[in-house]
């Protein structure tokens, strides 16, 4: 049901009232483009009893990218001059654009510029006009993705930003309410005329796919709202008793008990890990199949010391009775001659005799650039892949079905004794040689399990770039 202007003012009024989100001496930044969303919600801010009100700072992004944004600038001024609010303009000149992800590069811009404000008047708190439709097609624009459970629950009413916070307000508030509220209160606004090229995905959404979902249900709308709150809800719960768990793992130095881990549930031992691997990620959640690669490792009790590395900065170490998270100083693993470690997809590996090798599913480009490139045909069963030293009693198997050892590819290659010493072995979970680095690698090839290619190359020299 369409709230009624004044039940719209009510409750945004109670809502703030009820949150205690500022105190009416602070600044707040109101990210205003002209459209009806942000001009009801300045217009909503600027009329909250004195008692609620903050001091108000509008900042307006002219993108440049439409004829029309220069009038929209205009207004906004004049607005802001009538009303005595304080006004930042932000101008994304042309000679700045891309010729390619331009829609990114220009909330990247946007964003950049609502932090700068934020910084100038000393503000915590920044607001933008997301409402319950824009909540509706973002959740449904993520299933149709695929996007991860957790990232489903859609826009986060509030969420830290810069040195403080990002908050929506409207998020409970239908788009349909908001547009009769301004026609009500003579809000003026413009119509962006790209919000209806369908060839933008979260278009077609707004104008095609929630349009049929509301004449099954007319709640929809409503409903996905609900939905997220409850989603959000149940994650919080989650995390909260995860935090717990996490705490009571906890050894000296950082360090977590292998024990206590790895008695806990399949479900909980994953979850644990995505929470331990979110911050070294840079808060992005971690890929399925690297968590269940770790799990693999942390309960292989014939692999008692072992590395995993995380990305460019980090590594995970599991020594006997326990693992941690460690850091390491240049981009590629080199470890000691005693150390095992676990090959991650699509990363760059040293060994120790001073090649990179990577293996990767993705098409190699400039195959002319690597010493070595070799095919595998590998099963998920296959997986994690580990390297470590050489035996002599290695086995590399042959395209004829048959196989030679580690000690008669030496022979065969001439290599020397001193570089036979340092010379370490790629293999499957099962520990079946798929290669022994630089010198020899297994055929395994079949129409059946996925291609992955090992790629190996000299060491970058002091100053040269990895691609």
């Amino acid at each position: 049901m369409m709230q009624s202007g004044k039940t719209l003012c009510e409750n945004f009024f109670n809502l703030i009232a009820k949150n205690h989100w500022w105190n009416n001496d602070e600044y707040v930044v109101i990210g205003v483009s002209a459209g009806v969303d942000s001009m009801c919600l300045l217009y909503l801010m600027k009329n909250l009893p004195i008692g609620l009100r903050p001091k108000i700072v509008v900042a307006h992004v002219n993108h440049k990218l439409r004829s029309q944004s220069e009038i929209e600038e205009q207004y906004i001024n004049h607005y802001c001059m009538q009303n005595d609010l304080n006004l930042e303009i932000g101008i994304w000149p042309k000679t700045d654009h891309p010729t390619n992800g331009i829609e990114n590069a220009a909330r990247n811009f946007r964003y950049d510029f609502f932090k700068k404000v934020m910084e100038k008047y000393n503000a915590k708190m920044l607001l933008t006009a997301h409402h319950l439709n824009d909540q509706a097609e973002t959740i449904i624009m993520k299933l149709i993705r695929g996007s991860y459970v957790k990232q489903v629950s859609g826009i986060n009413r509030i969420r830290k930003f810069n040195d403080g916070f990002l908050l929506r307000p409207l998020l409970d508030f239908k788009k349909a309410s908001l547009k009769q509220f301004a026609i009500d209160n003579n809000i003026k606004w413009f119509e962006d005329e790209t919000n209806q090229e369908l060839d933008v995905q979260r278009n077609r959404i707004r104008h095609q796919i929630l349009p049929m979902m509301e004449k099954e249900n007319p709640k929809v709308v409503e409903h996905l709202g609900a939905f997220s709150r409850q989603l959000n809800q149940l994650l919080g719960t989650n995390k909260e008793l995860l935090l717990k768990l996490i705490e009571n793992l906890k050894l000296e130095n950082d360090k977590y008990s292998l024990e206590k881990f790895t008695n806990q549930s399949y479900n909980i031992q994953f979850e644990i890990l995505e929470e331990l691997l979110n911050p070294v990620n840079n808060s992005s959640l971690a890929n399925q199949d690297t968590i269940l690669s770790i799990i693999y490792l942390l309960n292989n009790r014939q692999k008692p010391q072992v590395r995993f590395k995380l990305n460019n900065n980090y590594y995970l170490d599991k020594s006997y009775n326990e693992f941690s998270i460690q850091k390491y100083k240049n981009n590629f693993i080199s470890l000691s001659k005693k150390d095992e470690f676990v090959v991650t997809l699509n990363q760059w590996f040293s060994t120790l005799n001073g090649e990179l090798f990577m293996i990767t599913d993705q098409e190699i480009k400039h195959p002319d650039k690597y010493q070595r490139i070799s095919q595998f045909n590998l099963s998920k069963e296959d997986f994690p892949l580990s390297v470590r030293m050489t035996k002599t009693s290695d086995k590399i198997t042959l395209k004829n079905g048959g196989h030679q050892s580690a000690k008669r590819v030496f022979i065969n290659k001439k290599i020397p004794n001193k570089l036979r010493k340092t010379a370490q072995t790629l293999v499957n979970s099962n520990n079946d040689v798929l290669s022994i680095l630089g010198y020899s690698e297994s055929t395994i090839l079949n129409s059946v399990n996925k291609r992955y290619n090992l790629i190996i190359k000299q060491k970058l020299l002091e100053g040269e770039r990895n691609e």
